[in-house]
């Protein structure tokens, strides 16, 4: 993991899970089952890739004991989110890098900790469950409204934007 931090890193990054394939039975609960991987059993690793697919950084699933004693570097944020801000620390320029993730990891909150905590610029898709306080356009309606249409909510003063 060292020598992954050393590299000179790109700008542009993207958080994921992955899973090393491991069929073996020797590995106890770090061995995980994922049925929507190519690889069903394996170690899931969660990595910080540059856009050239190169890894800077990763983090392997342990269960509960992940991030030590504590849930975490912000409890209230859940583990996708602070599998993010973990990964995230490493991030030799944050100034000028943006972090792009799924909707595993993203929440308002979460975007909303990146910039203040680390000055990051981030984009992911997010699940409807996490958007509260944030009102957008039903499916229905953008259907009605016909090809092209969009909704959008923006928060000025956390600077924070919704699109859909």
């Amino acid at each position: 993991m060292k020598k992954c931090l050393e590299i000179e890193s790109e700008n542009m990054f993207s958080i994921d899970e992955m899973i090393v394939p491991y069929k073996g039975t020797k590995a106890g609960s770090l061995r995980q089952y994922l049925p929507s991987k190519p690889h069903h059993w394996g170690f899931k690793i969660f990595v910080r890739a540059g856009i050239s697919g190169m890894v800077y950084d990763f983090l392997t699933y342990t269960g509960k004991s992940t991030f030590g004693t504590g849930q975490g570097p912000v409890k209230d944020l859940g583990v996708g989110a602070n599998v993010v801000i973990q990964l995230c620390k490493t991030i030799k320029n944050p100034l000028d890098c943006v972090v792009f993730f799924d909707n595993f990891f993203t929440s308002l909150p979460l975007i909303v900790h990146l910039k203040e905590s680390l000055g990051l610029r981030s984009l992911g898709t997010i699940r409807k469950n996490r958007l509260k306080g944030c009102t957008l356009e039903d499916d229905r309606g953008l259907l009605r409204q016909g090809r092209g249409s969009y909704d959008y909510w923006m928060d000025n003063e956390a600077e924070v934007a919704a699109v859909k």
